[in-house]
């Protein structure tokens, strides 16, 4: 039976260098994890988390060097950490990872330690230099499956109709309706006005767009207009994007949530939840085809290669 060896993990390390100049290691510190968006919208209890990917690795190295020529090995060490652009950092424990020093670096020298000095730095991961750009065939066929999607939302919405249903019931219909275009205008109250505004305006429309002899496609193109009233909508690419995600998360709101029937429900409340169901579902439905006309419209970044790395006058490449 093999015996443990306490000094089995040393005999895994590898020899440190940055560059190819080698250096020992005393302590070192690394830090790892994920990049995270939380957004919390009015109205909700809960927040959406948004994993946006891996966050960048980051270590910070404690270094000596030792012997009669340290110094020499100091000075080509400064050199390698001096040069310009990424280079290749071996870790004892991770092994070969691309990267750039990241600040100053601190170089340490002690009368009571001879024969040696220390040195200090920050490493960070360069990762890939990448322009993901998107075809102008995407765009425009996501735009036709907009045009589309709009196209079906009006055939869904053409079945609402509050006619031959009691006074009491339209007039609840109307309240839910006007309740919902309330949680979007005051979502999109300190977010983009535009918005706001024309779902105000739309509130105050209802009882001529839903009640007979309104068609029922009114309220959906109305809908559509409001949502494209936005501000942002003539702003930046970091506009469009905050545009897009607040219209997407507004879809996930509780008020617009598809109310349940139940057995025990009676006619009149089974026929208000399946009307105020139908405007819920024109309001996601409309919102989340807003926003996929204005990714369509997102312009695309222009693509430039990276500049070519070269040999500095010591010699030493990135």
């Amino acid at each position: 039976m093999a015996l443990f060896s306490p000094q089995g993990w040393r005999d895994r390390l590898r020899e440190a260098s940055f560059r190819g100049v080698p250096f020992s290691v005393e302590n070192d510190e690394s830090s790892f994890g994920r990049r995270v968006q939380v957004h919390e919208y009015p109205n909700r209890d809960k927040p959406f988390t948004e994993d946006l990917g891996r966050a960048t690795r980051r270590l910070t190295i404690n270094a000596y060097l030792i012997g009669d020529d340290y110094a020499e090995q100091r000075d080509r060490l400064i050199v390698a950490i001096e040069t310009a652009g990424p280079g290749t950092l071996v870790h004892p424990q991770f092994g070969e990872m691309q990267g750039s020093i990241d600040g100053q670096v601190s170089v340490t020298h002690s009368v009571a330690e001879g024969r040696m000095c220390r040195v200090s730095f920050q490493f960070v991961e360069s990762g890939e230099l990448s322009f993901p750009t998107a075809g102008a065939a995407t765009a425009q066929r996501l735009k036709a499956s907009g045009g589309l999607f709009d196209d079906a939302i009006e055939g869904m919405f053409s079945a609402f109709s509050l006619s031959g249903i009691p006074d009491f019931l339209q007039s609840d219909v109307l309240a839910d309706a006007a309740g919902m275009l309330n949680d979007v205008a005051d979502a999109f109250k300190m977010v983009d006005s535009g918005v706001s505004a024309a779902m105000r305006l739309l509130q105050g429309d209802l009882s001529v767009i839903l009640m007979p002899p309104g068609a029922a496609n009114d309220f959906v193109r109305a809908l559509q207009k409001a949502w494209r009233a936005g501000d942002r909508l003539s702003g930046d690419t970091s506009d469009l994007v905050t545009m897009v995600k607040t219209i997407s998360g507004i879809t996930l709101d509780p008020g617009l949530a598809p109310r349940g029937t139940w057995p025990g429900d009676s006619g009149s409340v089974s026929v208000q939840k399946a009307r105020s169901n139908m405007v819920a579902g024109a309001i996601r439905a409309t919102a989340l085809g807003t926003a996929a006309g204005i990714v369509a419209e997102l312009p695309q970044p222009a693509a430039s290669p990276p500049a070519s790395r070269q040999p500095n006058a010591a010699g030493v490449t990135g």
